[in-house]
């Protein structure tokens, strides 16, 4: 979300000024070797320095974005940032190409000699680290990911600089610079906008730094985000209001956008702070950390009200009717899904400032175990009763066989689903249960089927019982509601009893209709053309020779 709140934030810039010239491609910064990333160092801080000197000429967005780009290409590309939260990498990045370019200035000319990998520098092969001589600053090689063999400043001199810089900051340059002091520069300047303006007429006490930013940046910075707390608050006072009354799902799209403005004015408030006042050091870290929970606690808030409302407003439609969707049973999926959604946000927010998220999960996991295994079964009813809301195996008003029992299902609770039985009985079967048990679904069937084999007497010919098999297919096929396709129905002689002459008479046919009641009717027409089918070609199926009975 941080890399979103970055882009959105630059488009809306582009947008207000427009694009900048064309500046062409950019070859890509070397950093084999110690002397190649020195290298690189200097030529992108020459260019930036350029850009810096076009900026403060023609002061718009477009320079000023070249600007911040080029500082952010060389913090990404040439050290080690893997230590700092992704929130405020870019903002500590910059800084830190500052500090470091402040002390190189005053560092005397390395020896190229010194430097692995130039073209004076140390034969064989290259070290895994090498150190700027005289100070702490030093090169590591990367061993693994895409960058792996190019040399970057390390994550223990990032953390450095600082420190070094402030000893450093007292001595002479010993070489010019377009920029001068990197340090001071970006403390004090400022986006286009406030470059109309004469801040240089502020008095003294606004334009001392406070821990690397000018007090009156501070204090701007401070009023902005008071501003967007008070029109927050004042609007979700409003809300408060409107939503004393109506439908459920009104309430909770009114409540909806209360997280919506917060992270507008989010967006925009950070995006001016930060292309605008442009804090620097702690300050800049600090805002933009604030912004980006912000921006999380909005998208967690606004992702439990949309939960809410998508429930609400399904349990409003008429399209879905009480006896399709148990509105008890969506609200509880509303209740564990805005959870589970709001959770999963603040988590990943809470990885991108640089607390470990994992580490986070695993203390709340901790002490939810106590009380998950005191309501480990009424948990498991309720992960149940989701599962067969979410996996729909039935509905209310479907007919299921489960277990050893039958019935028609007439709600589904949080704990239980209740079915009645054809005797009338009321069953309440806990959900964990059902969602474990192989169920079937007779209301989901899209026929019925009709199969019976027909035991006929011993002592038949055989052309009497070709008759037969003629008669009944006739009269099964002729059934209005009996299915005709390629194969069906099927009458067949299936069986052969002692003396070849006890034979059986398989009769299998789809019933086109889901009613019991309707299939009831049709069965028993059907067996009853069976039988008068054996009289008309004067089979006796009530003779008590006949294998296997009469009707099976």
């Amino acid at each position: 979300m941080t890399q979103f709140l970055r882009t959105l934030v630059l488009a809306i810039g582009l947008l207000c000024h427009g694009q900048g010239g064309a500046t062409g491609l950019l070859a890509e910064l070397d950093a084999s070797s110690p002397a190649a990333t020195l290298g690189s160092f200097h030529a992108e801080t020459r260019r930036v320095e350029a850009l810096y000197e076009s900026y403060i000429a023609a002061p718009t967005t477009a320079t000023q974005f070249a600007v911040a780009d080029a500082l952010q290409r060389i913090g990404a590309r040439l050290f080690d940032l893997s230590e700092i939260p992704p929130a405020t990498r870019q903002k500590a990045g910059n800084a830190i190409v500052g500090y470091l370019a402040d002390i190189l200035l005053r560092l005397p000319e390395i020896p190229p000699e010194l430097v692995p990998g130039g073209a004076d520098g140390p034969g064989g092969d290259l070290p895994p680290h090498w150190t700027i001589p005289g100070t702490e600053i030093r090169m590591v090689q990367l061993g693994e990911g895409p960058r792996s063999g190019d040399y970057v400043f390390s994550a223990a001199t990032v953390a450095r600089l600082p420190q070094i810089h402030t000893q450093a900051e007292g001595l002479p340059a010993l070489r010019p610079s377009a920029v001068g002091d990197w340090a001071t520069v970006q403390q004090r300047i400022v986006g286009p906008w406030l470059m109309r303006l004469p801040l240089e007429r502020l008095p003294a006490s606004l334009q001392a730094t406070m821990v690397g930013t000018p007090i009156w940046k501070v204090l701007f910075t401070g009023f902005i985000a008071a501003t967007i707390v008070v029109v927050v608050l004042r609007w979700r006072s409003l809300v408060g209001r409107w939503t004393r009354t109506g439908p459920a799902w009104r309430r909770y799209a009114l409540r909806l956008t209360v997280p919506v403005l917060l992270g507008v004015l989010v967006v925009l408030g950070h995006g001016f702070i930060a292309w605008q006042v442009v804090p620097s050091s702690e300050i800049a870290r600090a805002e933009t950390l604030v912004a980006t929970l912000a921006l999380y606690l909005a998208a967690a808030w606004a992702a439990w009200c949309a939960c809410w409302l998508i429930a609400e407003a399904i349990i409003a439609s008429p399209t879905f009717p009480d006896d399709t969707f148990d509105a008890h049973l969506l609200r509880i999926v509303a209740r564990v899904g805005s959870l589970v959604a709001a959770g999963g946000i603040l988590l990943y927010g809470a990885n991108d400032i640089g607390v470990p998220g994992v580490g986070l999960l695993a203390g709340v996991s901790i002490g939810g175990i106590a009380l998950a295994l005191a309501a480990q079964s009424t948990v498991e009813n309720l992960l149940g009763g989701v599962t067969i809301f979410a996996d729909r195996p039935f509905r209310v008003g479907d007919q299921i066989r489960f277990g050893t029992g039958s019935g028609t299902v007439e709600s589904i609770g949080p704990r239980s689903t209740r079915i009645r039985g054809a005797d009338g009985t009321l069953t309440s079967v806990p959900n964990a249960d059902l969602a474990k048990t192989q169920l079937v679904n007779v209301s989901a069937r899209p026929n019925c089927v009709f199969q019976h084999k027909v035991g006929l007497p011993s002592g038949l010919s055989s052309a009497r019982i070709e008759a037969l098999l003629a008669e009944l297919r006739r009269r099964v096929g002729a059934h209005p509601l009996v299915e005709t396709a390629p194969g069906l129905p099927r009458v067949r002689l299936v069986g052969l009893g002692a003396g070849a002459r006890n034979v059986e008479i398989d009769v299998f046919a789809r019933i086109l209709t889901t009613s019991t009641p309707e299939f009831l009717q049709a069965q028993e027409e059907l067996l009853l053309d069976i039988l008068r089918g054996a009289e008309a070609c004067g089979v006796d199926l009530a003779d008590p020779a006949a294998a296997g009975g009469a009707l099976a």
